[in-house]
């Protein structure tokens, strides 16, 4: 008997960023906050955390799994996963609008991304 698909897991890698360190943990954590509204997920929590030197680490548990983040504004390089399951309804389109939405975030120069069906 096979599991039937419970959700979209978005993995990317960010480089050439032009806005990695210009922006802070309370900038993005109230973006990640109105994205997770505007697309009906539900956060349950967030931890933030920025390093000397402006870069941040992010996790934020949803109801429906999570997104994480962790940026290197030396590197100009952003690594981000966005994981939504689907509960009640089909939320792959919520995962890919807060995942296309956070990277946009930073003007990636490039993206390297990959989409698992789990």
């Amino acid at each position: 008997m096979t599991t039937p698909p419970v959700g979209l897991h978005i993995l990317s890698e960010l480089y050439d960023c032009e806005r990695v360190g210009k922006i802070d943990k309370q900038t993005l954590s109230e973006k990640v906050a109105q994205l997770v509204r505007e697309n009906q997920l539900t956060q349950i929590g967030a931890l933030y955390h920025e390093f000397e030197g402006g870069g941040i680490t992010a996790v934020i548990p949803l109801a429906e799994s999570h997104i994480a983040l962790h940026t290197w504004p030396e590197l100009a390089y952003v690594t981000l996963e966005v994981y939504v399951c689907n509960y009640t309804r089909d939320n792959s389109n919520a995962a890919r609008n807060v995942h296309q939405a956070i990277a946009e975030l930073f003007a990636p120069g490039r993206m390297q991304t990959h989409e698992l069906t789990r």
